[in-house]
């Protein structure tokens, strides 16, 4: 009988004793073949390990080095830009800032007033027809006085023409005729007090055949004029001698001998452009308390350079003889690829002493939408007050005594200025010139109403940086821009770099499970 089992056993010993060699040496290969995988994959491990290691350096020395970096560039473009733009000989400000090369204009609007027989009558309000823009090319130059000046302080004499230009005024014409409020007539009343002096005033002004209006070329009106009435006034004392009425001053003989002063920058680089002293005046005495009485902010073509969002300034309003203030509005503006900031009057300028009590430092007791300016009229004292054109932003009263007055929102006055340089970029400063007529026991006022801000024109002085002139400062605000702009680079490129690490970090760990991996396989395979 056939033993299987003992058959099964040796059959299965001669298989084993054929096939075990082989699979020995397969095994040697693999576990060979492991081992140097193994080796590689580690060495591969090492080196992304190390590239990540100087990827994150890198990444964290540039954002780290980005923060003290901007305050080691910007204190050196804040030290190159304060060299600039201060008063001392060699820096670009000082020829830009005696001779502007600044397109400027005065642009006069006037109120034509169409029914005065009928105001002066009682039977209908003033009634106007706006007539302009009347441009007149402004000139400005300042003769540097350098006997009284010192490296805080430079003296000047300032020159200041205009020039009517009929080419963009066309088809008006300054020898245009206009019928506008007689000023000197409306003002007479007031230079008496008496019976007698009240009886001579009306017979001068029966005498003189003046009357409560007046025609008049543009030219006369702006520039001035005497008449009549005026040379009368003169004789008895109630007019100065050998002055004429004159809303604005052309070619003022007092540019030539009166020495303003301002700061140069250089002691004080906040104090760049502010007066010292303006027409001879350190300090004047025609507003009611010492404070208002100072001469002090810049023209408004010059300021301090390096400005602050929110930041206020103070200018000086050289036609009103008084100083104000504007402020950042937020607003921001591009010329000719200059960033500017718009700076406007504080609403407060604007306020009559109720609403605002430091206000009556400037006599404002008038409507709310009026600033007093009788100060700087021939002869001083006359109830002039300013507003802005078309009484923008005043009292509603103002314009219900008259018509042909239409307020409009794009009439006020405000500055666009660089704020590195502090230059001014665009300005536009814009007043409106009002009467304040009373009704009073004279034969031309009985049937006047009680009381009218009477328009007599506005007046629009806008200037413009030349092209030559934007071109230079926009290529000097390029290493400004590059530095201040310079730690933001260098943070972005620090954030940049831990893209390539993240990445870098998932290989490593790829790297170190498949490395497991391998170690798991050979275990298996040496067994």
């Amino acid at each position: 009988m056939l033993d299987l089992n003992r058959f099964r056993t040796s059959r299965m010993s001669q298989e084993s004793t054929e096939f075990t060699p082989l699979m020995a040496n397969e095994r040697i290969n693999v576990i060979g073949e492991t081992k140097r995988t193994l080796v590689r994959k580690r060495i591969k491990l090492l080196c992304l390990i190390c590239t990540l290691i100087i990827l994150f350096a890198a990444s964290l020395a540039l954002m780290a080095s980005s923060f003290p970096l901007k305050g080691v560039v910007s204190s050196m473009v804040e030290n190159i830009i304060k060299d600039e733009v201060v008063l001392k000989n060699g820096s670009f400000a000082l020829p830009v800032w005696a001779d502007p090369p600044v397109i400027m204009y005065k642009d006069f609007f006037i109120f034509n007033w169409s029914n005065p027989e009928k105001v002066i009558e009682g039977s209908q309000k003033p009634d106007f027809k706006i007539l302009g823009p009347y441009k007149y090319r402004e000139y400005r130059t300042k003769y540097i006085d350098y006997q009284h000046s010192n490296e805080c302080v430079i003296s000047y004499i300032q020159h200041k023409t205009y020039e009517f230009d009929s080419e963009v005024s066309y088809p008006l014409k300054k020898t245009d005729t206009v019928v506008v409020l007689n000023i000197p007539i409306a003002a007479a009343p007031l230079q008496v007090s008496s019976t007698i002096e009240r009886w001579a005033l009306e017979a001068a002004i029966e005498g003189t055949g003046s009357k409560l209006y007046k025609k008049i070329s543009v030219d006369d009106l702006i520039w001035g004029y005497t008449d009549s009435f005026i040379e009368l006034m003169q004789d008895v004392g109630k007019f100065p001698k050998g002055k004429k009425f004159q809303i604005q001053i052309n070619d003022d003989p007092r540019d030539y001998t009166s020495l303003s002063s301002v700061g140069t920058g250089v002691c004080n680089i906040t104090d760049l452009g502010n007066f010292h002293q303006w027409d001879g005046f350190t300090s004047l005495d025609i507003w009611n308390d010492s404070e208002h009485n100072k001469v002090k902010g810049t023209e408004g073509l010059l300021n301090q350079p390096l400005l602050r969002e929110g930041q206020e300034l103070f200018i000086w309003i050289d036609d009103i003889m008084r100083w104000a203030i504007i402020h950042d509005t937020g607003e921001r503006y591009t010329h000719n690829g200059l960033d500017t900031w718009r700076f406007v009057s504080r609403k407060e300028f604007l306020y009559n002493q109720t609403q605002f009590p430091p206000n009556g430092g400037w006599y404002q007791n008038a409507p709310t939408g009026l600033i007093y300016i009788g100060n700087s009229t021939t002869p001083p004292g006359n109830p002039v007050w300013g507003s802005n054109p078309l009484f923008y932003l005043g009292d509603p009263g103002l314009v219900k005594n008259v018509t042909g007055v239409t307020p409009d929102s794009s009439k006020y006055t405000y500055a666009d200025i660089e704020p590195l340089t502090g230059a001014v970029v665009y300005v536009h400063r814009q007043i409106q010139i009002n009467f304040e007529l009373r009704q009073a026991d004279y034969t031309f006022y009985q049937k006047l109403p009680e009381v009218t801000y009477f328009p007599v024109m506005y007046v629009d002085e806008h200037g413009e940086m030349s092209q030559d002139l934007y071109n230079t400062i926009s290529q000097k605000l390029i290493l400004a821009h590059i530095g201040y702009n310079a730690h933001w680079a260098l943070l972005a490129l620090g954030i940049l770099l831990l893209v390539p690490t993240v990445l870098v970090g998932f290989c490593v760990i790829k790297h170190v499970k498949m490395i497991r991996a391998i170690k798991v396989y050979r275990d298996i395979t040496s067994d």
